[in-house]
């Protein structure tokens, strides 16, 4: 897929011309005649790349590949001319010494030609392959619709309530709720597709259960098992995810003994999603207990095995067979349900012009399949009806493809298959029953390929980097649009910041249901997302057909030189050492999961896995175009020095609770912009880290923040820090952050920074989220004027109200009533104690708040 290369190549052009313009002077017009080349070529290769993919000829998909990689050569060639003039640059302050710098030193004359030589090569190349597409006729035939917005319902207030789901309810209702006729520990199996919607029906029962029979389960734990995993991982994961366990302590590793001695005596549920046994971990305490699975159709043995498991079978479920609950896909009648609560919302009403031949084309189209049906009513909520609807549904309709690939249905499957007996092979296979799944199957993915042809560029490859993360997980929101940020996806607007840019971003891909929200926090703010696992794979084979990304779990890159994002996704908590370098390299995304080789409290003298490691990122020391390093899972020593010399590096991500220090080359880092090291030891950085301009989000755990930094205007998340000893004086370093918008400080205390902090406090007129630990809060987290964005607020500490000179009470209603007006966004108050005088004034401000938290109350 060429567009994303030509709309990574185009973001870095528009970075050249916002550094300065004198260098687009130097360089001549080159450059800019590139940029116009292929910003025309990215118009065809949109059409090109759906012709490649229905595998209509050999020429477009030679054509979109040598296009691909032209646009690859340009990115590098950019990419290599910022490193050379950052790198010099270390040291030079400010953007006058640097043109200076640019413009006078015969050093940088002989690198503005090496960069103008590079591009009229390019611009050879295109020109040849220009001439190829004319000789061998490779037509452009562009589609009937583009991409387009329209009023639509809003984007959050779109109806979920499942559909069809009736009898599925009664019935998984039935099987766990039976506790007394049926005391003894039971599975029940939810068989069903993959988008059939066999966790919507889960999540839809549990809700259902918490609201109707709040205390019927003591405990419920649900957890999706990614591929690979052991048993002894599975137990680890259910435990960990337990609520209200009992911390592990000492060298005890059996967790199946820990897992049935957390659960003795009590009422639970356990939710497993993929297949695995843990019968013999589970106790049976003959009081009602339930495990759910939730399995493919190939996993049909696996159901029928759990269901002999089970001592008796419910005599009111009458339409299933013993424990087993088999999930069908919709008649047109519930498909047409379905697809207008996503188009228009739950309490919809159709428009003027609405055909009711749409429900039956829908239902044509998608044959019933729940997640067809969403993604395609993403897709059409954005378009203009009729019109577009029509052109939309009639290239969609069965039959269309068939004309595109001659009659034969299965050629964009034969045409993958090099051998002749290969060939045979599939076609003796082919009786009518798979005939129809692989129709099926392929109707479902043409729908995903158009609405993924239908998305923007730049949101193409926003979309495209969920590939990099394996099945089963959800991703911290404000990570994934970070990463975006930092490897440039997102186009700059002006009046607009990057982070709110990448929030529409985010609620585009949501309100096209690509992607799924699965936790907000109390503020209403996305704080994790997913990506349907069967998308998920469509978009793993998009990436690799596009080389967006090298996705290894056990094997060895086969052509390093050539990666430009690697993805390791290891479920066997083995960290893969690499010997090669990755001299194009992108970005480096590592998720390993901690299962046995990986286990939180190592026995160092039969597990050599999990000592902490010293140079697993040596081989990243030659990837001088490094944007992007998010680590996860390894037990991670240190960093290499050489990170430094990475200077387009903007994103640095690693979970280690090995992590303790940090290499004082970072300070090097001159476009940096995140730095999340949350679960580290890391308590101090290299004094040159604060002065790093570019600075957005600063995320640790103990970090000790320095009494002196340089202007971090840009900084807007600062998590996980503590003062150095004392401030001393009226300033404090909060002073040169005035855009913060997420602060979290703890460790200080009053006597050495609480004049400094009420001081700070008055001048982050941005700050949105407040969390401070200390021994005295400041009164102005309630009082100050330009605190009135706030709308969460965690306190640790006493209040200390300020000297009243009045007769009027701190806890008067007046000064409640006066806070309500002041604090008009807060939601979210989380007190650790309060004394009774003031949990009686917090009484009268309540009504405001959506969420209060107070564990305790101390006496005055």
């Amino acid at each position: 897929m060429a567009e994303t290369a030509i709309t990574a190549v185009l973001s870095k052009f528009g970075e050249l011309a916002s550094r300065e313009a004198a260098v687009l002077v130097q360089v001549g017009n080159d450059i800019m005649l590139l940029r116009d080349r292929l910003e025309w070529l990215q118009a065809f290769v949109r059409d090109a790349d759906r012709r490649r993919r229905l595998a209509s000829d050999d020429f477009t998909r030679v054509w979109v590949r040598q296009t691909r990689d032209v646009a690859f050569d340009a990115e590098d060639a950019l990419d290599h001319f910022f490193h050379k003039v950052d790198l010099e640059a270390q040291g030079y302050r400010g953007w006058r010494i640097w043109r200076r710098y640019l413009t006078g030193c015969t050093t940088q004359i002989s690198v503005r030609h090496d960069l103008s030589g590079q591009i009229k090569r390019i611009k050879s190349r295109l020109d040849q392959i220009s001439e190829n597409h004319k000789e061998f006729k490779i037509e452009h035939t562009p589609g009937a619709w583009t991409s387009s917005i329209t009023e639509v319902a809003a984007w959050d207030n779109i109806g979920d309530a499942p559909v069809g789901f009736d009898g599925y309810l009664r019935a998984l209702e039935n099987h766990l709720l039976s506790h007394e006729h049926t005391p003894q520990q039971r599975f029940i199996s939810i068989l069903g597709e993959t988008g059939i919607g066999k966790s919507t029906l889960m999540l839809t029962i549990c809700n259902k259960i918490i609201k109707d029979h709040e205390n019927h389960f003591d405990k419920l734990i649900w957890y999706n098992m990614p591929p690979n995993s052991s048993a002894n991982d599975l137990l680890k994961q259910v435990y960990e995810r337990a609520p209200d366990k009992v911390p592990s302590e000492g060298e005890d590793t059996d967790i199946t003994k820990k897992l049935r001695s957390f659960l003795h005596d009590k009422r639970y549920l356990v939710i497993l999603g993929g297949i695995n046994s843990i019968t013999a971990s589970l106790p049976d305490n003959r009081n009602g207990s339930r495990v759910v699975l939730i399995l493919e159709p190939e996993s049909q043995e696996v159901a029928k095995h759990a269901d002999t498991l089970n001592k008796k079978v419910d005599a009111d479920s009458k339409n299933i067979s013993g424990s087993t609950i088999q999930l069908g896909r919709l008649n047109e009648s519930q498909s047409a349900e379905l697809f207008c609560r996503r188009v228009y919302g739950y309490n919809y009403t159709k428009p003027r012009g609405y055909k009711v031949s749409y429900n039956e084309q829908v239902f044509k189209i998608t044959g019933g399949h729940p997640l067809a049906i969403v993604v395609l009513a993403g897709l059409l909520r954005s378009k203009e009806m009729p019109v577009e609807w029509d052109s939309v549904l009639q290239q969609l309709m069965p039959g269309v493809e068939a004309g595109e690939s001659q009659g034969n249905k299965i050629a964009g499957v034969l045409l993958t298959k090099e051998k002749p007996f290969e060939w045979d092979a599939l076609l003796q296979q082919l009786m009518p029953t798979t005939e129809a799944k692989l129709s099926n199957r392929m109707a479902i993915e043409r729908i995903f390929s158009t609405s993924f042809d239908d998305l923007p560029h730049d949101l193409k490859s926003c979309f495209l980097y969920f590939a990099a993360y394996p099945t089963n997980i959800t991703h911290p929101a404000d990570q994934i649009m970070r990463m975006w940020i930092a490897e440039g996806f997102i186009k700059p607007e002006k009046g607009k910041n990057m982070e709110d840019l990448a929030q529409e971003y985010l609620k585009e891909l949501i309100s096209r249901f690509l992607v799924e929200v699965k936790y907000r926090n109390e503020c209403e703010k996305i704080e994790l997302v997913q990506v349907h696992n069967r998308l998920l794979r469509f978009l793993q084979s998009e990436a690799r057909e596009a080389s967006f990304i090298e996705i290894h779990d056990n094997t060895d890159v086969l052509a390093p030189a050539a990666v430009r994002r690697l993805s390791i996704q290891n479920d066997s908590g083995n960290y893969i050492p690499f010997g090669n370098r990755f001299p194009k390299l992108r970005s480096f995304i590592c998720r390993v999961e901690e299962g046995e080789g990986a286990s939180a409290t190592p026995d160092l003298k039969n597990d050599t896995k999990n000592i902490p490691r010293k140079d697993p990122l040596k081989f990243l020391c030659g990837s001088k175009f490094l944007r992007v390093i998010s680590i996860g899972g390894i037990h991670l020593a240190e960093l290499p020095d050489a990170i430094g010399d990475m200077i387009h590096l903007r994103y640095i991500g690693v979970t280690s609770c090995d992590l303790e220090n940090l290499p004082s080359s970072i300070g090097r880092l001159l476009n940096l912009q995140t730095l999340d090291i949350r679960n580290s030891k890391v308590k101090i950085i290299a004094p040159k880290f604060w002065r790093i301009k570019t600075l957005r989000h600063v995320i640790a755990a103990q970090l000790q923040l320095p009494n002196s930094v340089g202007e971090l205007n840009n900084l807007q998340t600062l998590h996980g820090v503590k003062p150095a000893e004392n401030w001393g004086g009226l300033t404090c370093p909060l002073d040169m952050m005035t855009n913060l918008q997420s602060l979290e400080l703890h460790g200080f205390n009053d006597a050495n920074h609480g004049v400094a902090l009420e001081r700070a406090l008055q001048k982050l007129e941005l700050l949105g989220h407040l969390k401070l630990t200390g021994d005295k809060i400041p009164s102005s987290v309630f009082t100050a004027p330009s605190l009135r964005y706030v709308e969460s607020l965690v306190l640790d500490g006493d209040i200390k109200w300020a000297d009243n000179s009045s007769n009027t009470s701190n806890y008067s209603p007046e000064v409640a009533l006066g806070i309500c007006e002041l604090r008009p966004n807060l939601t979210v108050l989380k007190l650790n104690s309060v004394s009774k005088e003031l949990e009686e004034f917090i009484e009268k401000i309540r009504p405001h708040l959506t969420v209060y938290e107070c564990p305790t109350r101390t006496d005055a």
